[in-house]
């Protein structure tokens, strides 16, 4: 198996920069792996130009990683949480199928803000987080409900990277979950490096395009943030 080194490490924090499919096979268990990936295709835009097939082979490439996320997670026994919108929900479905993982909840991220949208339809105003989880895992806290309030980047300033998220968002998620260590295969800017550097976490980021690492390890640099920033 190939070993690849890591693009930055520093209390407690490790980047890779490369491919996820290659490098989680060669990682070690985690608690809580919390990800937002490529949206890759959209059912309502593209399923009439590139028919149904072309959405279900983008589940291949969902189900390539997810696979990797629930093997990583088994032994905590740990979760699994992937951003995700109306227009992906279908391929990540169907890769939830393919890996043999059920999706177990749906939460719903209620922006506090709207966003642009065409004449015809409503303005968007939330995301959605697909929840994984194994055998044994349990949220302690059972007066969490499936829609939470957390301002989008847009009012408060954004990097970069278009589809950034809040880190209070991120650093809910792994206060809930109560991990000890973090996996984000599809790290961009690094927003949940940061939410798990804060509440002193370990924490692994994977990402494909180097500048992104880059503004990672530049945002880690910056110390302590709020998490509404």
């Amino acid at each position: 198996m190939t070993v690849f080194s890591p693009y930055y490490q520093e209390d407690g924090i490790t980047i890779y920069h490369g491919d996820c499919r290659d490098i989680l096979p060669t990682l070690e268990p985690v608690d809580l792996v919390l990800t937002d990936p490529p949206y890759v295709f959209g059912i309502a835009s593209t399923e009439w130009k590139t028919g149904w097939g072309d959405l279900m082979n983008a589940s291949v490439w969902y189900a390539s990683w997810l696979i990797e996320a629930k093997r990583l997670t088994k032994s905590a026994p740990g979760s699994v949480w992937v951003f995700n919108s109306w227009r992906s929900f279908p391929v990540l479905a169907r890769a939830s199928y393919d890996v043999s993982w059920p999706i177990e909840s749906l939460l719903v991220w209620d922006k506090d803000w709207i966003g642009p949208g065409g004449v015809r339809g409503l303005r968007p105003q939330y995301e959605l987080i697909a929840l994984f989880v194994q055998p044994g895992f349990a949220i302690k806290n059972r007066s969490l409900p499936d829609v939470w309030r957390q301002k989008w980047m847009s009012t408060i300033g954004v990097t970069e990277h278009r589809a950034e998220k809040p880190v209070g968002i991120m650093a809910k998620i792994i206060k809930e979950t109560e991990a000890r260590s973090v996996l984000d295969p599809f790290m961009g800017s690094g927003t949940s490096l940061i939410a798990a550097r804060q509440l002193g976490r370990k924490a692994v980021g994977i990402e494909i395009e180097e500048k992104y690492c880059k503004m990672a390890i530049e945002r880690l640099a910056q110390g302590v943030l709020s998490f509404e920033s």
